[in-house]
């Protein structure tokens, strides 16, 4: 096994060789997400680390890999299919939870049984993971599993037989009463998130459609608002970084809604506002296509709104729920207001009601 930093578009790439089980050279290609500005040092201890990770890779059967190992596979094989996202996510599940305790147990992908996974379950549960995560876990696993099969690494997919803890319904916040929702909508009209306070109480906007509106999805003369765009925060190799994305949830979360006058006329102040930002604060300005932005221009990012948020209630002694809660007393109020379910689900963009 051998490996090398290599640049392209003044990225970092690890570039690793070795030969696969038929002794053919395999070279590949792990992108480092670093710029090569001040970051050799790093980039040089990412590729150690990818080294050390993949060795054993070569000149072993596919089915006498350690678990783990085959997870691993699976995973930077599906990479260009899999969100960025998802992927931190299943890397976090993979290095924090299933390397560690297969690995421990020395358990291959051919020798892995159902019981042995129900014993994961188990252990992660006893250890303090609520049974909702470990599901998730179960998920990703079968997955990888499925993908050995298809590749005829193994014969069949042990997680088909293993019994996954009982998914347990979250119990959120009662939502916002129409008198509690009219109290924050006043207390908050002055604050700098009172525009991602409305869209969610209001048209119960995820926060990753809020801050991900442009103004291209305004239109002003048919006053029609457009759901196409998200941006997220997730953490890639311990740093957060942010992640924009030309789509949404699920394909019923890209929609129109009306434009109702008073977030129209809200809009209109907010142009005028950053118009008049821009030629104060000259080529200092950050030119974004966002609509929510900070006097200077610069996208506010999502984990600010959910900070903010729970600053504003304690201030203004508001009863404390979650800023996603916003969405579930939008639900709650067209409910209660004798809207249809269906007309629900596709105001709120869910795939089915």
């Amino acid at each position: 096994m051998t490996g090398s930093l290599q640049v392209k578009s003044e990225k970092y790439y690890a570039v690793l060789n070795f030969k696969d089980s038929s002794g053919q050279r395999v070279q590949k290609w792990i992108p480092l997400n670093l710029s090569t500005k001040d970051n050799k040092r790093k980039a040089e201890a990412m590729l150690n680390a990818l080294v050390v990770q993949y060795q054993g890779f070569e000149d072993i059967e596919p089915m006498n890999l350690l678990f783990s190992q085959h997870v691993a596979k699976w995973l930077e094989a599906n990479r260009p299919n899999i969100a960025q996202t998802t992927y931190d996510q299943y890397l976090n599940i993979l290095n924090t939870h299933i390397r560690p305790y297969f690995d421990l147990r020395g358990i291959t992908v051919s020798k892995l049984t159902a019981g042995d996974l129900e014993d994961y379950y188990a252990f992660k549960v006893a250890s303090g993971l609520s049974p909702n995560s470990v599901i998730k876990h179960h998920a990703m696993m079968r997955t990888a599993l499925q993908w050995g099969v298809k590749h005829r690494y193994i014969k069949e997919n042990v997680a088909d037989f293993a019994d996954k803890p009982a998914h347990v319904r979250y119990q959120g916040a009662e939502p916002y009463t129409i008198q509690e929702i009219a109290t924050l909508l006043s207390c908050t009209q002055n604050e700098p998130i009172a525009v991602p306070i409305f869209l969610a109480a209001f048209y119960g906007l995820r926060r990753s459609e809020i801050m991900g509106l442009r103004w291209r999805a305004i239109d002003f003369e048919s006053n029609l608002i457009t759901i196409d765009h998200t941006v997220v925060q997730c953490m890639c190799d311990g740093t957060t970084i942010t992640v924009e994305k030309d789509r949404t949830k699920n394909q019923s979360s890209c929609r129109s809604m009306p434009l109702v006058p008073q977030y129209r006329d809200l809009l209109l102040r907010m142009k005028v506002r950053q118009e008049y930002c821009r030629k104060l604060c000259g080529n200092c300005y950050t030119e974004s296509e966002y609509i929510f932005v900070n006097d200077m221009g610069a996208p506010y990012q999502p984990n600010y709104v959910t900070q903010h948020f729970k600053l504003i209630l304690r201030k203004n002694h508001l009863r404390n729920i979650r800023f996603h809660d916003l969405r579930h007393t939008c639900a709650s109020l067209l409910l209660k207001n004798g809207v249809p379910m269906k007309d629900i689900q596709e105001w709120l963009g869910h795939s089915s009601y």
